[in-house]
């Protein structure tokens, strides 16, 4: 979320929000707000509701510690003020996310 920040002038001239779904609770969300600065909307999922509504609970959860309960798919949605997908970014790595070089590109090719 910090490199989102990178672009928050961008975004907010173009009148564009970021919403995160996180699998983080409340606290840590908050607490990660807070150290980071960050300024989106963080949503807080700790029992993958919406992502697995959405099917984007990732069937492979190994991480470097070993398996842990299931984790969303880093996604990234590209969503016009009329609620049409335009673009998605997904990872097969729960540490990776979309680049904001890559989403800024995105958004200028589509919006």
């Amino acid at each position: 979320m910090r490199r989102w920040e990178e672009l928050r002038l961008d975004l907010d001239q173009a009148g564009i929000e970021i919403v995160t779904v996180s699998s983080d609770t409340p606290a840590e969300i908050r607490d990660g707000r807070v150290s980071h600065g960050l300024q989106a909307t963080m949503l807080a999922d700790p029992d993958l509701v919406i992502t697995g509504r959405m099917n984007l609970v990732n069937p492979s959860n190994l991480t470097p510690k070993g398996l842990r309960a299931p984790m969303p798919i880093p996604t990234t949605f590209l969503v016009d003020r009329d609620g049409v997908v335009r673009w998605v970014d997904q990872s097969d790595d729960y540490m990776i996310r979309s680049a904001p070089d890559r989403v800024l590109a995105a958004i200028r090719a589509n919006l």
